[in-house]
């Protein structure tokens, strides 16, 4: 779906500064702005399990009124004034070595999150993904 857009830029996280990870997931839940709506969609979960911390996972989901397992709804829509929830949602997916995407509406922007440490964003301008790349490789004081 993210690979047949134009303007798609991966950046690996192989050997990254994972002190860095709530501000990358706080740029992650940013960037895609102005959107409505984005839905965070958790496609592939479980690779890492020792790295999965599923009651902490379902604790934060259930203060969101969300009592399904991870399988029965993979998917969790915020809404634009909850940066933080998504920021939260996206930290918690980087640690546990998930595969998501992020897809805002309405717009032309959108990000998948592999568990073989790699980011790729669609529709963001390039200075922001070698924002991500400097900071996630330390060369950054972000």
């Amino acid at each position: 779906m993210i690979d047949q857009r134009e303007k798609l830029v991966t950046v690996s996280l192989v050997g990254g500064k994972w002190s860095k990870l709530a501000w990358l997931s706080e740029l992650l839940a940013s960037q895609p702005m102005p959107y409505e709506v984005c839905l965070l969609w958790v496609t592939l979960w479980g690779v890492w399990g020792s790295s999965e911390n599923l009651p902490l996972f379902y604790r934060v989901r259930e203060s969101y009124g969300e009592r399904r397992q991870l399988a029965q709804a993979p998917g969790h829509l915020f809404l634009r004034q909850d940066l933080a929830g998504l920021a939260t949602f996206i930290q918690m997916g980087l640690q546990f070595g998930w595969d998501f995407y992020l897809l805002p509406a309405p717009t032309y922007s959108a990000a998948f999150i592999s568990h073989d440490e790699y980011l790729q964003f669609c529709g963001i301008s390039g200075e922001i993904a070698e924002s991500v790349k400097h900071c996630m490789e330390g060369d950054s004081k972000s």
